[in-house]
């Protein structure tokens, strides 16, 4: 099984969250994030990926909706396909800054190290995922996330699946993410709030 690793990080508005306080995949499932793992090699990871994709309504045989990436964009933005790329390096420009997908993902680490930081609604706090090869993320639509492009992520590679093209796939960004109607949805289901 993959490594799979979840944890409150301090928070300054949110005082009674204990930053050393582990976080189950079953916690993160209650916001949405649905994780898992597989072990084998890069194919079997992704065919593992597509499954679950498939199983959730993605029309994962349209061209679009599956695209390899690498978070070493210096080295390979020229190697992926241009709006993966530019997606990416989108994402990049903000580092560390609140980032939210307006239609849902898959995404599957095949080899590296990842860490993101994702928004838990339900105690105002923030967790930080570290994953290795093949972890399978589901992102849920409306969830505000934090991805680092440092030394460590830089290894990360993987393929994401989209719920739509990636030409109409939506990444949202800081003061945009609140009043998005994705957002507003994702807060409904997961709160019961609109």
């Amino acid at each position: 099984m993959a490594s799979i690793r979840a944890y409150y990080l301090p928070a300054e508005s949110a005082s009674d969250i204990d930053a050393s306080h582990p976080v189950s995949v079953e916690q993160l499932s209650t916001i949405g994030w649905r994780i898992s793992s597989v072990v084998g090699r890069s194919d079997e990871i992704e065919q593992a990926g597509q499954k679950i994709a498939q199983e959730l309504g993605f029309p994962i045989t349209q061209e679009g909706c599956i695209i390899p990436f690498n978070f070493a964009l210096e080295i390979n933005a020229a190697t992926m396909a241009p709006e993966m790329a530019a997606l990416l390096m989108k994402a990049a420009e903000v580092e560390n800054s609140d980032i939210c997908l307006a239609n849902e993902a898959v995404v599957a680490i095949t080899s590296g190290n990842l860490y993101i930081d994702v928004e838990d609604v339900t105690t105002g706090g923030w967790v930080r995922i570290h994953s290795g090869p093949g972890t399978l993320y589901r992102v849920p639509t409306g969830a505000r996330y934090r991805v680092a492009f440092n030394e460590q992520n830089r290894r990360a590679v993987g393929i994401v699946f989209f719920k739509e093209t990636i030409s109409n796939h939506g990444l949202l960004m800081n003061k945009e993410i609140h009043n998005h109607a994705a957002r507003r949805a994702y807060l409904n289901e997961v709160l019961g709030q609109t």
